[in-house]
């Protein structure tokens, strides 16, 4: 049974299925005049079986205010319309009225018979519960068009898309029925129910269906098809922009038909498809002068040149010329001017546009004409240089073929070699040989060649340079380890050792040999070579060992050849340092010896850059003697510590008679020998003590001369009386006697000054060196003995220290900055100690 009743939205959304008892209809209005709140109307089917089932619902609306009751197929309501005696509608007095709807499932079926209201009825229950063959067969029976199209209208509504096929077909509306099958392939369902109301002409039903689907492509179609143009531009301009372009294409053709030529011109450049569309309108018009026109101010370039074409085809040559030029269609202006025989102009374009299609166009034409020279130079300017070969070869233009050939693609290359071959130019038909990819070949004829003797070293300046080309990255090509030994052994065979070993380590990384071949051939090997000559490092210890043992034959190898630096280089490489030092101090490079050994921190580099430093003017630059002393402590090595400051003490005494630094430099000596631990040590320490003892005696005497001359002159005499050779290995025996002489001299005492100067002499001691010659020119006029022109009338040097030396009073800078060095070098060891600061 049907049923009906009122309700709310909210309540119909918490339960579908479930129908709530209806609310008090005074709770849902407040008076006739006001708002309602929302109220649905539904319509139900109950039964034993299948309990209440909603049927259809709809919204309460003005002026219907009250459901009265159902009576299929109508609803009936209470409706307030405000009506005046004349039953127009006012704001008069408010007449209650009764007024019906037609139920949803029998719109436009009002009137049907009872056995076809019947059926419906029973069609609406079945479509209800969802028992589709149920429902059809209900109303398979009705053979009214109507009926089917109504049911049809309301299966648009009710989205149901297999009733609607039932519909269709019962209707008899074949194409409705071909359009629902083709629909159906579409993946959402409002779209097919779309196409089933377009067939029923529910248009407003078919755009709201698309809407919800989001399928604006198959309503910009919808839109098109009933011409509304502008909503369609404007559904493909915001929603369906991948058919904006055919939509204007579309509506240009539109425009087209009715005679909207403007309109259709705008919609085709829209559309993007004016360069073929628009010509063709205007042609299908005649149209001309405005095409031109159109063409002109357009200034588009293809069309240019299909307009430019045109005239061309219309003989009008100047008008093309204008528009290919505009269009800038170089080829078509070099062909129109060929046509004209105005070969010079076409030239001029060519040059100046330097297009290589019209230099191609141009130079075919040459070549027809019989101008060669000319079509070679254009064949070659348009990148066609097999057909600049082609007529070089026939015309035997060889001064320009080869530079064409180098040009060409491979095979023209051989064809090239071939015919250089042929003619004896042999270095060219190498080089072609070899870019055209036959290699084997190349190295035959140069070989071949070579033998022959020929063409002197230029063949072997080719051999190498296509040795060297094989296997590099642009060629493409790895050069075999039998073609390496043929082009080396070859290389060998004639002389040519330089270009074997550059080979050799360059292509085929046989260092060992190559290093061979510098030895027995005295091959000079330069920085590039030993670069070259050097192994790749790797990871494999093996590897490495190997590497390195090459290493050390190149080093070998260059110090052989005295390039001491470059065998450094390599033997340091090689991990052995010392080697490395060793040709480094060959080289005799100060600075980097010095600098080698600061880095390497090997105790025998160590001494061995000490022990060269020592070789120079150490005594006359302080940076040098600070490395010698820095490099021994650091290496350890006291004894030679020891004998370098024992130097130093002679230095001052011979160079400076600075006794008091000489006595310092002593005093080091045996602080650094007492470190020793050799088996000379020992003596040597003793000698030390023994001359600090007698330098001590020598110095305090020296202090105490003026203070306590007695003291002094006893200390001098002991000294000069002293048996043995401690005195004369420890000081300078001239400076004793000329410190006494000089006291003698001072007290007027000029006997025993005499005596001591004679013993000078007796001793073999000259005596300049040591006196200042007012002294002793004083002495001799003092005694009444005539004053001798030269008193050093005794030869010979002097013992013990005391013959030869320089003259007191030397270059005091350099006196005073060596001091300055010694100073800092043994204060550095003992600590401040006043008596070895210079007064």
């Amino acid at each position: 049974r049907p049923l009906c009743g009122e309700g709310d939205k909210e309540a119909k959304e918490e339960s579908k299925d479930d129908v709530a008892e209806p609310k008090n209809p005074t709770a849902t209005r407040v008076d006739a005049t006001t708002s309602v709140v929302p109220v649905e109307i539904i319509t139900m089917f109950v039964d034993a079986d299948n309990g209440i089932k909603l049927q259809d619902s709809f919204a309460l609306e003005k002026p219907m205010e009250l459901l009265v009751g159902i009576n299929v197929p109508r609803l009936y309501f209470v409706s307030r319309e405000m009506e005046d005696d004349d039953g127009a509608k006012s704001t008069g007095v408010i007449m209650p009225s009764l007024a019906s709807t037609v139920m949803r499932d029998f719109v436009g079926l009002e009137d049907v018979d009872n056995t076809t209201k019947q059926a419906l009825l029973d069609f609406s229950y079945n479509l209800t519960i969802g028992n589709m063959d149920e429902a059809y067969r209900a109303v398979k029976l009705i053979k009214n068009v109507g009926v089917w199209e109504n049911m049809a209208n309301m299966c648009v509504k009710t989205k149901r898309l297999d009733v609607a096929e039932v519909c269709l077909g019962n209707m008899g509306h074949a194409r409705g029925a071909a359009a629902v099958r083709e629909a159906k392939k579409e993946p959402e369902v409002e779209a097919a129910i779309a196409a089933v109301a377009i067939q029923l002409g529910l248009l407003d039903d078919a755009v709201r269906l698309y809407k919800e689907c989001g399928r604006y492509d198959l309503l910009n179609k919808l839109y098109q098809g009933q011409g509304e143009w502008e909503k369609s531009i404007e559904i493909a301009n915001n929603e369906d922009r991948i058919h904006l372009k055919t939509t204007h294409h579309r509506y240009a053709q539109y425009l087209e038909s009715i005679g909207d030529t403007a309109g259709a011109i705008r919609n085709f450049e829209r559309a993007d498809t004016y360069k073929t569309e628009v010509p063709r309108m205007l042609f299908d018009q005649q149209r001309i002068d405005d095409l031109e026109d159109y063409i002109f101010q357009g200034n588009d370039t293809e069309l240019l040149k299909w307009w430019a074409g045109y005239c061309e085809s219309m003989g009008h040559f100047e008008k093309a010329r204008r528009y290919y030029s505009r269009a800038g269609d170089d080829l078509s202006l070099v062909r129109v001017a060929c046509h004209n025989r105005e070969m010079t102009a076409a030239a001029d374009i060519v040059n100046d546009t330097q297009s290589k299609s019209a230099a191609y166009h141009l130079a075919r034409q040459l070549e027809a004409m019989g101008e060669v020279q000319e079509a070679i130079s254009f064949f070659s300017q348009s990148g066609c240089y097999n057909h600049s070969i082609r007529l070089s070869k026939a015309y035997g233009l060889d001064s320009e073929l080869m530079s064409f050939a180098l040009k060409s693609r491979p095979s023209s290359m051989i064809d090239c070699a071939m015919y250089f071959e042929q003619k004896g130019e042999y270095e060219k038909a190498v080089q072609l040989y070899q870019k055209g990819g036959d290699q084997t070949k190349a190295l035959s004829l140069c070989f071949r060649v070579g033998k022959e003797g020929k063409h002197g070293d230029a063949m072997f300046d080719v051999l190498q340079g296509l040795a060297e080309d094989l296997g590099g990255e642009d060629s493409g090509v790895a050069m075999s380890n039998a073609d390496l030994d043929r082009c080396a052994d070859f290389f060998i065979q004639n002389g040519q050792h330089s270009k074997a070993v550059e080979l050799l380590y360059k292509k085929g990384q046989k260092f060992d040999y190559a290093i061979d071949l510098c030895n027995d051939h005295k091959v000079t090997i330069t920085d590039e070579m030993a670069e070259g000559l050097t192994p790749p490092k790797s990871d494999d210890p093996v590897e490495q060992e190997r590497r390195n043992e090459t290493l050390k034959r190149l080093a070998k190898t260059l110090k052989k050849q005295s390039n001491f630096s470059l065998a450094c280089k390599k033997y340091t490489q090689a991990g052995d340092r010392l080697k490395a030092m060793k040709c480094l101090l060959k080289s005799g490079d100060t600075k980097n010896i010095i600098f080698y050994a600061k880095q390497s921190r090997n105790k025998e580099i160590f001494i061995l850059s000490a022990n060269y430093l020592q070789s120079l003017d150490w005594h006359n630059d302080p940076d040098i003697m600070k490395n010698i002393i820095t490099f021994y402590t650091k290496a350890k090595a006291f004894e030679q510590l020891a004998s370098f400051y024992d130097a130093c003490s002679q230095v001052e005494i011979d160079e400076y008679r600075d006794y008091e630094k000489a006595l310092g430099a002593l005093k080091e000596a045996s602080k650094n020998i007492a470190k020793a631990t050799t088996g000379d040590a020992t003596t040597i320490a003793a000698n030390l003590q023994t001359r600090i003892y007698v330098l001590e005696k020598f110095v305090n005497a020296r202090r105490s001369m003026k203070t306590d001359p007695t003291t002094a002159e006893s200390i001098c005499l002991g000294l000069l009386n002293q048996p043995g050779t401690e005195v004369e290995e420890s000081i300078r025996v001239g400076d004793c006697y000329a410190l006494l002489i000089e006291y003698y001299h001072g007290t007027g005492n000029f006997q025993d000054a005499f005596d001591l100067m004679e013993q000078m002499r007796s001793r073999g001691i000259v005596l300049h060196p040591y006196l200042e010659t007012p002294i002793m020119e004083d002495i001799y006029e003092g005694l009444g003995k005539p004053v001798p022109s030269n008193f050093d009338n005794v030869s010979g040097g002097g013992g013990g220290g005391g013959g030869g030396g320089s003259v007191a009073g030397s270059d005091d800078e350099i006196e005073d900055e060596i001091g300055e060095e010694l100073d800092e070098s043994i204060n550095e060891s003992l600590g401040s100690d006043d008596s070895f600061n210079r007064k």
